[in-house]
């Protein structure tokens, strides 16, 4: 047996029996991961040889109740020291290395060195929450997220080979396809059926659009699941795509920085994979948030050795969970709600996040797409492609909507456009703050 093959399949079946190890097992080996990350990256990275000096013990030995006062790793960081945060050589086995490129939605896009351990445990993570959900390896799965720019000579989607375990005897049946996430709804909707697709890889907001437009074109199409990434799954989201499409949606919360950081359970909620990184959710002024309390994400992906992020800010918002009754034992999240660059500011200097709307805007506006975006101080755009330009929706709801969700003195003007950005990105409504003000940066 190849030892890539080994070891990928001894990670995935101790993935199997860990989600049920007790809290303390599952905090020792997450501790035990972590300590060999922070002695490779003070030996080995230029840019952590002093930052995590606050840690070590004058013995060698790591202070955990320290691990607060080691300095939080900016995007900004990644792209001023680039070169320092390189390790100068790898821990035997965890190469070769390749560099992914992220698509810059937090403002800052930057490039990442990740390893090939990373991806045996990105894959190991996937497949666990596959058999949480019952899915079927012999069966094809399409993936919306990517660029597919050979997929016109195979019918709209690239041919990635099976997408579950190698040794798995149905998964040898399986088939995975790539298309272009910038393909319309109206050619996906032939690409899905050409491929016999039972699940669909695509955004939770793509899939809600996808539904729409199903139903508006009168196409009918059945998907056994959606397996979400990138978008807050929202209850509107799970509704419209089991009620058109017949699909479950499976959230997957993961990023090209940190890899697979926590998967749905069946019964919804968010499990952390504390066996690849240590997720934080931090208030404003740096202190562990607890369940029902959103703050910010902060990351250390134990097995990002090329170029390790110890406590590095991804830029997202979350919300802490409890524990969960399907009886995994990994720490929760309710939901990833939105980027932190999403925050709307008021001339007092008040800020807050929006990330949703009510479930009905869509269809009180009439609108198909829809953006709502700060353009100075105290006023606002609510830009919208209506579904027929010669009726309007409800601006005036929508509004007061608005106002009670930021504050009641907002100035608000709507825009139809017949086309948004946001369009090509298939998202149903985004919100952008496009305010250069100094409060607002």
């Amino acid at each position: 047996m190849p030892e890539a093959y080994g070891l990928q399949r001894q990670f995935f079946e101790m993935l199997l029996d860990s989600q049920w190890w007790s809290t303390e097992a599952l905090r020792d080996y997450q501790r035990s991961q972590l300590s060999q990350l922070l002695r490779h990256a003070r030996a080995n990275v230029p840019f952590y040889e002093r930052r995590l000096d606050a840690l070590f013990r004058a013995n060698g030995d790591i202070d955990w109740d320290k691990w607060g006062e080691v300095p939080i790793v900016k995007r900004q960081d990644m792209i001023d020291h680039r070169q320092a945060m390189q390790a100068r050589e790898l821990p035997n086995g965890h190469g070769p290395t390749a560099v992914f490129k992220t698509s810059g939605s937090t403002g800052l896009a930057i490039e990442i060195t990740s390893t090939a351990i990373a991806a045996v445990a990105d894959r190991g993570f996937r497949w666990r929450v596959h058999k949480w959900h019952d899915l079927d390896w012999s069966k094809t799965l399409i993936s919306r997220l990517g660029y597919a720019s050979h997929s016109e000579w195979f019918g709209g989607a690239e041919a990635l080979g099976i997408w579950g375990p190698t040794w798995d005897s149905s998964a040898k049946q399986g088939a995975a396809w790539m298309m272009d996430r910038e393909r319309p709804n109206e050619d996906v909707f032939g690409v899905l059926r050409r491929h016999h697709c039972t699940y669909l890889n695509s955004g939770a907001l793509s899939s809600h659009v996808m539904a729409r437009d199903s139903v508006r074109l009168g196409v009918e199409l059945r998907i056994e699941a959606i397996l979400t990434q990138g978008n807050l799954v929202r209850q509107a989201d799970r509704d419209i795509c089991r009620q058109v499409f017949g699909a479950r949606l499976i959230e997957h919360y993961s990023s090209k920085e940190g890899g697979q950081l926590a998967h749905g359970c069946p019964l919804g909620k968010l499990h952390l994979n504390v066996e690849g990184s240590l997720l934080e959710v931090l208030d404003h002024e740096g202190n562990p948030c607890h369940p029902g309390q959103t703050g910010r994400v902060v990351i250390t992906p134990v097995f990002q050795t090329a170029q390790p992020l110890i406590r590095y800010e991804q830029g997202d918002l979350a919300t802490v969970g409890s524990p969960c009754a399907c009886g995994r034992t990994a720490p929760t999240l309710d939901g990833v709600i939105g980027r932190s660059i999403s925050l709307f500011v008021h001339p007092t200097g008040r800020a807050k996040v929006l990330s949703i709307l009510p479930d009905d805007t869509p269809e009180t506006l009439q609108s198909v797409h829809l953006q709502v975006a700060q353009v100075g101080p105290n006023a606002y755009e609510l830009r919208y492609q209506p579904i027929d330009w010669t009726r309007f929706g409800d601006e005036n709801t929508v509004a007061d909507h608005l106002r009670d969700l930021l504050w009641d003195d907002i100035e608000i003007r709507f825009v139809r456009r017949r086309d948004l950005a946001l369009a090509r990105a298939d998202k149903l409504i985004e919100f952008v703050n496009e305010w250069s003000g100094p409060v607002a940066n």
